[in-house]
């Protein structure tokens, strides 16, 4: 697992990443042809993450985005979100992702709350980023996130001085359940400590050495996914396999498809697999773990049983 100290930046322990682990596999998407991106599957090593994420990195400089700058992303779970993000803290700016379930007057108040100053978006969300944003307030250039060559100036110049580990990282909008979502801003040491935390935990979750394949369902505007096993995987060289969302049907299938070796779940996630017919090959031989919270005590022994891995 790599060294990190409360003064490491996300940018330098990216690069360190790059460095220490190249060759490793580091994002990895199961094929999907349901999805409207990366039917056929995609992975992306930490080598060549680092070049794609460089020369993001350069464009937004190039363009004048930097530290205090906050944009928003709707990107579904898209691989791409990832290097963006990276990108978007090597130059010291805010990741704000956005809820793809959300309504026009929910975009709405999250740009105006967030103070946006830009949103990249898939070519196939824009208009549902157009859509709340002709409600709003504050109203930042929409950009595809696959065309930065098109990337405007900010209407604000951002602040001089050396990213640092107490930076704003992202914004994490909750839930909303009892009135308007809050957004939890997260610092570059928060987000690394939070990784960092997970990689460590140790007993039957231990990470091993030569890496483990990290199968999270979960969204990436959720800090499960964006944060907890993203930077426990870019911690400890191992891959994050990002599926667009959970299905039941799919769950299975993309597991052994993606030889993961740990899994993520909420607590909605294990009823479902149980209701489902038992079936010959189910399961996975490859998975050492699941990790996850809120299933009810009674099927923990039942879900270990039938499947051969246990939920921590």
């Amino acid at each position: 697992m790599l060294s990190i100290t409360d003064a490491t930046t996300i940018g330098e322990a990216f690069r360190a990443a790059v460095t220490a682990y190249g060759p490793r596999d580091f994002l990895a998407v199961p094929p999907g042809a349901h999805r409207p991106y990366h039917r056929e599957g995609y992975a992306i090593t930490y080598e060549e993450a680092g070049r794609q994420v460089e020369a993001i990195t350069v464009a937004l400089a190039a363009a004048g985005w930097g530290i205090g700058h906050r944009v928003a992303m709707l990107l579904d779970n898209r691989p791409e979100h990832f290097l963006l993000k990276l990108a978007l803290h090597g130059v010291g700016a805010t990741c704000v992702p956005v809820n793809p379930d959300y309504r026009p007057g929910e975009i709405a108040y999250l740009i105006d709350h967030s103070k946006a100053d830009l949103a990249l978006v898939a070519p196939e969300r824009r208009g549902q980023m157009e859509a709340g944003l002709a409600l709003a307030q504050n109203r930042p250039p929409v950009v595809n996130f696959d065309d930065l060559a098109a990337l405007p100036h900010p209407k604000r110049a951002g602040r001089t001085g050396p990213v640092t580990a107490a930076g704003e990282a992202s914004i994490l909008y909750t839930s909303g359940t009892t009135g308007r979502p809050k957004g939890c801003i997260l610092s570059h040491a928060y987000e690394l400590e939070s990784g960092a935390w997970y990689a460590r935990a140790g007993g039957l979750s231990a990470f091993r050495t030569e890496g483990e394949r990290i199968y999270n369902p979960l969204p990436v505007y959720h800090v499960n996914s964006s944060v907890v096993s993203f930077y426990a995987a870019l911690l400890t060289g191992s891959c994050q396999i990002q599926p667009d969302r959970f299905h039941p049907d799919r769950w299975w299938p993309e597991v052994r498809a993606s030889q993961a070796t740990i899994v993520h779940y909420l607590g909605v996630i294990v009823p479902m697999l149980l209701n489902r017919p038992v079936e010959p090959g189910e399961g996975s031989p490859s998975v050492r773990f699941a990790i996850g919270a809120g299933v009810e005590p009674q099927l923990h022994a039942v879900f270990e049983q039938r499947f051969g891995f246990p939920l921590i």
